[in-house]
């Protein structure tokens, strides 16, 4: 049973579910990029400010994404996986709107030269997010929007994103499940 953290911020209780540390597994591909098995981390953490602190990191595999049983809760599934290589690293923030309760906004930062604002919903278990504003810089990632939806499903962390980049339309980029890391 999930109960809410100790010293959380009241405006960060409807996203209360997602603070912890997660590990998982998930398959990511693309246009122009081969498909992948990767291991996902993520950390959703409170200082008590009015603002959870997201920290993702993506790692590609070694092992063939067709020879992965997708259907493993995320502890059993990344069990499987043996780290090749860094794939992605994200930190931002995560806020009530204080226009309308269950009104969500995103502030991520990625090290290919990209920031980027979105705007969702959230409804224990589950969020979702659309990208408002993507900032590059001259030589940032050519990424123009993104969509991420996450939901708890028999206690793991379920994610999918699609993004518009490089040219191409909306389109699935990645998705995954993580398990709650218990100390």
């Amino acid at each position: 049973m999930f109960e809410i953290p100790e010293n959380l911020a009241p405006e960060t209780y409807p996203m209360a579910w997602l603070v912890g540390k997660w590990r998982g597994y998930g398959m990511l591909g693309y246009p122009g990029i081969d498909d992948a098995a990767m291991i996902c981390e993520l950390e959703i953490s409170n200082n008590g400010g009015p603002y959870l602190t997201v920290h993702s990191t993506w790692y590609l595999a070694n092992e063939n994404p067709d020879d992965i049983d997708k259907e493993l809760p995320g502890a059993q599934g990344v069990a499987q996986l043996t780290e090749e290589r860094l794939w992605d690293d994200a930190v931002g923030y995560l806020r009530q709107s204080s226009e309308k309760e269950g009104d969500v906004e995103a502030m991520i930062a990625t090290p290919d030269g990209r920031v980027s604002l979105y705007i969702g919903v959230v409804k224990a278990p589950r969020m979702q997010l659309v990208s408002d504003a993507m900032v590059r810089s001259a030589t940032g990632a050519q990424v123009n929007a993104a969509q991420v939806e996450v939901g708890m499903v028999e206690s793991d962390l379920l994610f999918a994103y699609d993004m518009a980049a490089f040219g191409e339309e909306l389109q699935s980029y990645a998705a995954g499940r993580l398990s709650r890391v218990v100390k």
